[in-house]
């Protein structure tokens, strides 16, 4: 998440559309013993459901074939509008049309997001193109937005301008966790799909810089940044000190990483889990706390700071529980939880989770809210719906109604996907939409920025195969 994907206005559309609560749908659709017109209809209702060109037999929503298709489309759609064939990456910035509103500004971000989208996808169909893709990327971070210290360690350069040259002033920007472990998300996917030893080299030193000098060796956790020249740390946490580092990182460098390298990676997993069952959960409220002193203490700012109260972000709540899970299965698996410690995680989730389905979720549409007041629950600025929480809420009530079994996480998570499927998945443009209505009314806003770019949908198709095999 980032923070230009929250937003903090109202929007007043004057288009009113049909909700995708009262339209008929279905989890299959049987092309068999209809009329012709019946049978073109079903046939339009399947495109799109899974539009990627040709249709390939019956892809029913949240089938293997829907996912790929997912995938599919949007890789194909930003590798045709963002790819810089002259200087090398991707643009950053794609309008709402799928054109290139700014050429100067390469973000890290979306370039590291964009490679792990194409990695995920030459995983999911075997197409080589999508390794291609992915490699053109790779080739530009690793000339343009790295850095190396004299002993190993890599940080990331965030924006460079169009040919990877850093601009003025921008050296001097703190380094932000998030936008540090962000920039191995992409290479540790294409690291998976390759094993290219260079690669994996990269990656240690990452994760070097990362322990180094985020780690909070007294109190536990990370930090949220360090000073670019120095290296010394601003002694505050939060959501993404905590969450990030793990769900953009961590959990997928544990699946690459042997030796005391894993024994290293899964202990700053157990840390970082344990220190979110400890201090993130509120009872006074039901939802998580997401911004800390050195020593966790609450310490709510900026724009979360509101007369009306504290503001939570949905999609945090819902990326926390899923965060819990993974969490729980990949450490239980590799025996370094107790029985005790796997059922705290699994509460822990769980109550999260129903207080933000009770709350975030729109019960008559489907799909999640945005940003909320925590003392209230009330919705604060606006009800619209942000595509990367939509990711979160689906999968998190999927792995959910995979341990609980409760009906009311496979409700979730169908109406979410119908929703998901029919406003988000721009089948026009191509790619998928930023922001949607209440109702799911298409607003105006950029298909690609700092903070978005194929990256959730992907992500989206991929994990929702793994979750649906647990």
């Amino acid at each position: 998440m980032n923070i230009n994907s929250i937003n903090m206005k109202p929007v007043t559309t004057a288009t009113t559309q049909k909700t995708a609560s009262q339209e008929v749908s279905s989890d299959s659709i049987s092309l068999g013993n209809t009329s012709p017109s019946g049978f073109m209809n079903n046939l339009n209702h399947l495109r799109q459901l899974s539009e990627t060109g040709k249709i390939e037999g019956t892809s029913s929503v949240g089938s293997k074939e829907f996912w790929v298709n997912q995938a599919t489309h949007m890789t194909d759609f930003f590798a045709k509008v963002s790819k810089d064939e002259v200087d090398g990456g991707f643009y950053t910035h794609i309008d709402s049309t799928g054109k290139v509103s700014n050429e100067n500004e390469k973000f890290l971000m979306p370039t590291s997001r964009q490679i792990y989208s194409y990695a995920a996808t030459y995983e999911l169909t075997g197409d080589k193109k999508y390794l291609d893709m992915a490699k053109h990327g790779v080739d530009f971070v690793l000339s343009h937005h790295m850095n190396k210290t004299d002993n190993g360690e890599v940080f990331w350069t965030q924006r460079v301008d169009k040919k990877g040259n850093i601009p003025e002033g921008s050296s001097e920007d703190s380094l932000a966790i998030n936008e540090q472990t962000y920039g191995l998300t992409g290479l540790i996917a294409y690291y998976k799909a390759t094993k290219d030893p260079e690669i994996l080299e990269v990656i240690k030193g990452g994760h070097k810089f990362l322990t180094e000098h985020f780690t909070d060796k007294e109190k536990g956790g990370f930090f949220d940044s360090v000073n670019s020249g120095t290296f010394e740390a601003n002694k505050t946490k939060s959501y993404n000190s905590t969450v990030y580092p793990a769900t953009s990182a961590l959990l997928d460098m544990a699946e690459i990483a042997e030796g005391d390298w894993k024994k290293e990676v899964m202990g700053q997993l157990k840390e970082l889990s344990g220190d979110f069952i400890k201090y993130f959960p509120d009872p006074s409220t039901g939802f998580i706390k997401e911004n800390f002193t050195s020593d966790w203490n609450e310490d709510w700012r900026g724009w979360q700071k509101q007369p009306e109260g504290t503001i939570g972000v949905t999609g945090h709540n819902t990326q926390g529980a899923l965060f819990l899970l993974r969490a729980e299965r990949l450490l239980a698996k590799e025996g370094l939880l107790t029985d005790e410690e796997s059922k705290a995680y699994k509460d822990s989730a769980k109550n999260i989770l129903d207080s933000i389905l009770e709350k975030g979720y729109d019960k008559q549409n489907g799909g999640w809210f945005d940003v909320f007041v925590r003392e209230t629950g009330k919705n604060m600025w606006h009800t619209n719906k942000a595509f990367w929480q939509q990711e979160e809420g689906y999968l998190a009530t999927l792995a959910m109604s995979k341990i609980d079994g409760d009906p009311k996480y496979k409700e979730a998570t169908d109406k979410t996907l119908q929703f998901w499927d029919k406003y988000f998945m721009d089948r026009e443009v191509g790619g998928d939409r930023q922001t949607v209505a209440q109702d799911g009314t298409a607003l105006t806003d950029p298909k690609g920025g700092p903070g978005k770019s194929s990256y959730h949908s992907v992500e989206m198709a991929k994990l929702a195969l793994e979750i649906g095999n647990w």
